[in-house]
């Protein structure tokens, strides 16, 4: 069995075609339809969803997501205050 080496070293691992982010996401989506009783609604919610994160993804870059939860406040800009250890 042949294993896929990435081609940069920030590449995400890869679950067979798709990145993590986005099997996350459509875990996500396709559990919350599951526990609120539309599992159709849930899977096809949880591909759109994802389908859509890899076209921007594709077109703006792949830290384009990143890059914009920290412009509207999604992703806190400094760390945890408890979160201060420094390694050299």
């Amino acid at each position: 069995m042949q294993a896929r080496i990435p081609r940069y070293i920030d590449d995400l691992p890869q679950i067979l075609w798709w990145e993590i982010d986005e099997v996350s996401l459509f875990a996500g989506l396709f559990g919350l339809g599951i526990i609120l009783g539309a599992t159709g609604i849930g899977f096809i919610g949880g591909i759109l969803c994802s389908y859509v994160l890899q076209k921007l993804k594709s077109r703006r870059g792949s830290e384009f997501v990143m890059h914009w939860g920290y412009w509207n406040g999604i992703i806190p800009i400094k760390p945890p205050s408890w979160q201060e250890e420094f390694y050299e």
